[in-house]
């Protein structure tokens, strides 16, 4: 082999190197990145790895964790972030984005792990200067809820990252829950299956043993949380978590699907031309009227009625008949105790 051959063979073992070693606290040992390396192709040795370390560490911010053998290796946590490639702005706003808005989404040990990569982003953004538009972006972009802004409850300290470790772990929960319908508190051993955040609540998913059905168990309520050695698994009919929010579990079903019929006035039927309620709505405007009927398959649920009461004047329900009696008797009890406020 020519030097200069040898020289790139050098630089590529040492480059693939740097990307195996892990961030403090996480380390990893000689043998295991020659298992790694070679199982990319390379063909190279214990003590050859070894030498590489022992250099790099001269230089780069390397530990060694010397208290076992065989040695860890790792990153110290607050080395800079060693971009190679270098980090592109696209990709450092696409990290911005994600912090900003999706951290609640990933556990505590992802979250730490992504920590210098949006330090660094932050740093390559500005960088990038004050007229950037990719610099701008997280300063013009905003998500608003639909509705009021409603303060998300809050949940006891701990408990929130506990429950996101026993998810991610497939480990089985002991908690305290607080039951809004029963007005107790009850300690169950519970397997965690899913997390859905329904702004403002965060919902866990579970079974609690030895039980089969799926409970929506809002986090909020759940007054302590510990994790147990004891696996976690799913119910034996197996578990989707699309298919059950595609059932509507999460619209407080109340029925099968309904044939729903609106009389609508012209703004909501402009407004439902652009955001329609299923695939197989139609809107057909009324003779001699400025309304429009709307009629279109949805599921029959408590979160239909919220929407529909919502609209006030704006929507007459013509069908089925015992939404529209529904929708009837909740706005003469609303009427009365406005009435009732009046005298």
């Amino acid at each position: 082999m020519t030097q200069g051959n040898g020289m790139r063979a050098t630089l590529q073992r040492r480059m693939l190197l740097l990307g195996m070693v892990p961030r403090q606290p996480r380390r990893v040992s000689a043998p295991e990145l020659v298992e790694r390396l070679q199982a990319r192709g390379l063909d190279t040795t214990l003590r050859t790895i070894e030498r590489d370390l022992e250099a790099l560490s001269a230089f780069l911010p390397l530990g060694r964790d010397e208290r076992d053998r065989p040695y860890g290796w790792y990153w110290l946590a607050d080395a800079p972030l060693q971009d190679m490639p270098a980090l592109d702005p696209e990709t450092a706003l696409t990290l911005q984005i994600l912090d900003a808005h999706a951290s609640r989404l990933l556990p505590p040990s992802a979250r730490e792990r992504l920590a210098p990569q949006v330090a660094r982003a932050r740093e390559v953004l500005e960088a990038t200067g004050q007229s950037s538009g990719l610099s701008l972006w997280p300063e013009r972009v905003r998500i608003l809820p639909n509705g009021p802004p409603l303060d998300p409850p809050a949940i006891p300290e701990g408990v929130f990252a506990t429950v996101q470790q026993g998810l991610l772990e497939r480990r089985c929960l002991d908690i305290t829950y607080r039951s809004r319908s029963k007005n107790r508190v009850r300690d169950h051993r519970i397997r965690p299956l899913a997390l859905v955040f329904r702004e403002p609540v965060t919902y866990l998913l579970a079974t609690i043993a030895p039980h089969q059905d799926v409970l929506h168990l809002a986090v909020h309520r759940v007054e302590a949380a510990a994790l147990t050695e004891v696996p976690a698994r799913d119910p034996d009919v197996g578990f989707d978590l699309d298919q059950l929010i595609q059932e509507g579990a999460f619209d407080y079903p109340e029925g099968d699907t309904i044939r729903l019929e609106l009389c609508v006035s012209p703004t909501l039927a402009y407004h439902l031309h652009e955001a329609r309620l299923s695939d197989d709505q139609i809107i057909e405007p009324e003779a001699d009227s400025e309304r429009s009927r709307v009629t279109a398959t949805v599921r029959d649920t408590a979160h239909l009625k919220w929407w529909v009461l919502g609209l006030g004047a704006g929507v007459e329900v013509c069908g089925p008949t015992h939404l529209r009696e529904a929708i009837a008797e909740e706005l003469d009890r609303a009427r009365e105790r406005y009435q009732d406020c009046g005298t």
